[in-house]
């Protein structure tokens, strides 16, 4: 596919770039330090935004962000400028942000200011074009406490009464409204109506509790007289406040005009997007919807990639890649556009490519948006080969840099570190994040197995065998090496349920197993404790630890032997003497070992190690294993009988005849090539992909279909993806998030319900508070979480549920601090409310109010209101989206309540006959 750009549809619209002249502003900017800064465009001017309005935009206005900081951190709106040496590497970022009704003469000037910037700094920063209400998650970062954005027709105006909407979960949005309407108001917001002696705060009925709070929050902090009074309105509940308040009310927006569009609806089941710009589909009724971006989701990973070619004009050639990699990047003389699929698209300009083409990339990027009719609010972010951030880079599974460069101190699981020690992993939550171990595992174990019809809890043997056709329920109980109450606080938890699943095991056995497994979860509820759900090649390090790297994996044909009705105090070397087969071992440490049985080979490795068992029991290693995987495989050989011995290159003949019918001596001579190519491929896949996936520009492979990949066995081999965390939500049936960049411990509310994916494992954190749609569909939103990530991942990976206060050392070692005390002082939007009781008016809902949304309550709210003029019209002149026969949904509870004389909870429980005489009687029939 080739698309061309004409030149004249680029912001950028000089054909050739001029001789850059920097502002003197942008002079003050110490080039290697770490910094932030921020100015604003108006007209002619370029002026530097005091530090004390930072968060604060006019949507008349460009702004231009620059932020500096160490590899791996974060900057924000606080962060002092610090000098650093020269040998520090830093990360660079540049951000132009336009408001809604930024002037083309500001639009133009933004463009030209960021490439004076850029060429003064040396071409080294990434550029983000931000838009007002569909900003980057980066770009939130710097703002803990979300941002305002003024109405720039009210600067010259006198002090009068505003109008604020306020909407967002993590970061709260507040933006004036340029003039006051009902218009404005919608469910999902809050709205903040300021006057000099009172202030309203209508709170929309689909709005969040974390909303609610931060709105509040919001209003403490503008409030200039507190003796101001403070009134809370509850969305169709404005009837209830006092006559002289609604006499102020009805000054400015009269309740006989009141329309309040309700929650905007989505497009698909799944509409999942990993991006900040989730929160950002509030949309007022009257204002069209972008769907360009409903394309984004449908469960795709894949993305589009684009080389550039200047001809004249420019030309975009598509590479035809299956599943997008590092490696189709190839030319660093070159210029790559990645269009993910209209969500946000990036330009990645490579290290030997000209000046002009650096420049020219952001005008490229913004011509293909209008090319493709992408809402021109798309973000379009340039990166340079060697300084790509985060955000891009996780956009490929199979990135090669070392992830840990880009973490603050979360080092992937060293190869070797020496004994376990047990005490240290309680002292030290983030040895035990880095490791993946809780403890060292020899704390109380019971195994139950799950295989259709069949429910039985496995004797404790040394010897422990799966087969793949089951799934088994692993209840453990944490033995912690110290009794020191800070190192047990520490540890955090006292069980775990692990879940695991095999990849032949069929829908009916994994959904038995998951009733079992999640009811035993249940039950510890005053415990605390971990659940942690597993596929056959996605076992964390401490699962295998509690196995001592001796777990053996059978294949489902062998379970009618192991595990016969008759046959449970079986003994493994007396029931698999008369068998044979052939065990691959995989890792070089209890933490992350394990057997796995093969088909007949079609290749060796000079690294792998295997247990073979014949007639006799061999253990053959290849030249290039370590001392430690030796070690490992002898341990295995030695469960399953007398063992014996065999290096590669030193085979006898009588080990050949043995083992013939499952590998030769031309596949150890002739393999090593093709083997090696093979783990090299492996190896180059980013936590997530297939280990047959990425490098042959193949898709996501089914479980079921990849019985000898073992990703996280080689865990020591592959460097960890940096630590994801994002604020998740259900909305409409649809699972919402925002990713948090730069998080620490007091990013997680209790009213809320997280994700933190560490590319191995995908914790979901449930707050004390969360909804309990939320508390109990836990499972739901991790699985459609990890099924929808765009980040090259598989759907099998591992995922654990946490709640708070019960968080394990695993998890905590993630963040910088972690303080076991911090949020147990939470107080949620009602208490807050509560707390507002002597300014605010005593219409805090009770226990019959129509908000408390019981099923009939549920379809009265979900309609959009009308005065009650509007809906006595003939039929002819009603609204096109209220139904002739069901009129009274559209009516407020105020109006209802004063027409009907009762709730519309009651009124539902009135028999057929009864409610049409009343509609009619009320002429709304």
């Amino acid at each position: 596919m080739e698309l061309t750009l004409s030149p004249k549809e680029t912001e950028v619209r000089p054909d050739t770039i001029p001789d850059l002249k920097v502002d003197a502003t942008f002079r003050k900017v110490p080039k290697h330090a770490i910094s932030f800064a921020l100015w604003k465009i108006d007209e002619d001017r370029l002026e530097a935004v005091a530090r004390s309005q930072y968060g604060t935009f006019y949507d008349n206005c460009a702004y231009i962000i620059y932020a500096a900081n160490l590899v791996g951190h974060y900057a924000n709106h606080e962060t002092i400028t610090r000098e650093q040496k020269a040998n520090v590497p830093l990360e660079r970022y540049i951000h132009y942000w336009l408001g809604n009704n930024v002037t083309e003469q500001n639009r133009s000037n933004v463009v030209h200011k960021i490439q004076e910037l850029d060429s003064y700094l040396g071409n080294v920063a990434s550029i983000y074009r931000e838009s007002q209400n569909n900003e980057s998650a980066r770009f939130l970062s710097y703002f803990k406490n979300g941002y305002d954005v003024r109405s720039g027709a009210l600067v010259n105006q006198p002090e009068q009464t505003s109008l604020f909407q306020l909407y967002g979960r993590k970061w709260l949005r507040a933006v004036e409204l340029a003039n006051i309407d009902w218009t404005h108001f919608n469910s999902d917001y809050i709205m903040v109506l300021l006057m000099d002696t009172i202030t309203f705060v209508w709170i929309g009925r689909a709005s969040a509790s974390i909303e609610r709070r931060s709105a509040l929050a919001w209003v403490q902090r503008q409030r200039k007289d507190d003796a101001a009074t403070l009134c809370i309105v509850d969305d169709g509940y404005e009837q209830s406040m006092s006559a002289e308040q609604k006499q102020l009310w009805n000054t400015v927006l009269p309740l006989q005009q009141r329309i309040v569009y309700q929650t905007t609806k989505s497009g698909s089941d799944c509409n999942y997007d990993c991006n900040s710009n989730n929160n950002n589909n509030k949309t007022n009724g009257n204002s069209s919807n972008n769907s360009d971006n409903s394309n984004s989701s449908n469960g795709s990973n894949k993305f589009r990639i684009y080389k550039c070619n200047q001809r004249g004009r420019l030309h975009l050639d598509q590479l035809d890649v299956g599943m997008p990699g590092k490696d189709d990047l190839s030319d660093a003389h070159g210029v790559y556009l990645l269009d993910n699929y209209g969500q946000s698209i990036w330009l990645w300009v490579g290290a030997q490519a000209t000046q002009a083409d650096a420049l020219t990339a952001m005008g490229n990027g913004r011509a293909f948006v209008k090319k493709k009719k992408y809402p021109n609010s798309t973000l379009v972010v340039r990166v340079l080969e060697g300084h790509e951030p985060v955000e891009f880079k996780r956009l490929f599974g199979n990135w090669l840099t070392i992830w840990q460069d880009n973490t603050r101190g979360h080092k992937p699981v060293s190869t070797k570190f020496g004994k376990l020690d047990a005490v240290l992993l309680c002292e030290r939550p983030k040895m035990a994040a880095d490791t993946q171990l809780v403890d060292d595992g020899r704390g109380e174990r019971i195994i139950y197995r799950i295989c259709g019809d069949q429910f039985d809890q496995l004797p404790d043997t040394k010897v422990v065998v799966f087969t793949t056709n089951a799934s088994y329920v692993v209840k453990y109980t944490i033995q912690c090496a110290t009794v020191v109450p800070a190192d047990l606080a520490s540890v955090g938890i006292k069980s775990i349920i692990y879940q695991w699943n095999g990849s032949e095991a069929s829908a009916e056995t994994i959904a038995k197993a998951d009733s079992y497994a999640m009811a035993s979860f249940e039950k510890l509820n005053g415990v605390p404790s971990m659940f942690v759900q597993l596929y056959e090649f996605d076992e964390t390090p401490h699962f295998l630890q509690l196995f001592e790297g001796k777990l053996i994996i059978m294949r489902g044909q062998r379970s009618e032997l192991l595990h016969s009705n008759n046959n449970m105090s079986w003994d493994f070397k007396t029931n698999i003497m008369l068998e044979t087969f052939l065990l691959k071992v995989y890792g070089d440490a209890s933490y992350n070992g394990k057997a796995v049985e093969e088909h007949r080979l079609s290749s060796i490795s000079s690294k792998d190690c295997y247990a073979i068992k014949t007639n006799h029991v061999w253990v053959w290693c290849g030249q290039s294993s370590t001392g430690d995987a030796r070690e490992m495989a002898k341990a295995v050989g030695g469960l399953l009988g007398e063992s014996s011995l065999v290096l590669e290159g030193k085979e006898s003949k009588e080990f050949w005849q043995s083992v013939a019918m499952y590998f030769n001596q031309t596949l150890v001579i002739n393999g090593q090539s093709s083997a090696s190519s093979t783990t090299s491929s492996s190896s180059s896949s980013g936590a997530g992909s297939m280990c047959n996936g990425s490098s042959n520009g193949g898709g996501n492979i089914s479980p079921t279909l990849s019985n000898n990949c073992y990703l996280n066995t080689t865990v020591p081999l592959k460097p960890r993806p940096p630590v994801q965390l994002f604020l998740v939500w259900w909305q409409q049936s649809q699972l919402r998030c925002e990713e948090i960049l730069g998080f620490e411990q007091q990013d997680l509310c209790a009213d809320c319900t997280y994700i933190l994916d560490t590319g191995t494992l995908a914790y979901v954190w449930l707050g004390s508070r969360a909804l309990s749609q939320e508390r109990e569909r836990y499972i739901s939103i991790a699985q459609c979480y990890v099924q929808n990530s765009p980040f090259g991942r598989r759907s099998a990976t591992a995922l654990a549920v946490v709640r708070q206060y019960a968080e394990p050392n695993v998890f905590k070692g993630f963040f910088e601090t972690w303080d076991n005390e911090w949020g147990k002082n939470f107080l949620g939007y009602d208490q807050l409310r509560q707390k507002l009781g002597s300014v605010a008016p005593s219409n805090c809902l009770k226990q019959d109010s129509a908000l408390l949304l019981n099923n009939s309550q549920k379809d009265f709210d979900g309609h959009k209101k009308y005065p009650l003029p509007v809906l006595v019209q003939e039929m002819d002149m009603l609204p096109p989206e209220i139904n002739p026969l069901r009129r009274e949904v559209h009516l407020t509870h105020d109006d209802f309540v004063a027409v009907f004389k009762m709730s519309f909870y009651e009124f539902d429980e009135l028999p057929k006959w009864k409610k049409q005489e009343l509609k009619k009687l009320y002429k709304l029939f």
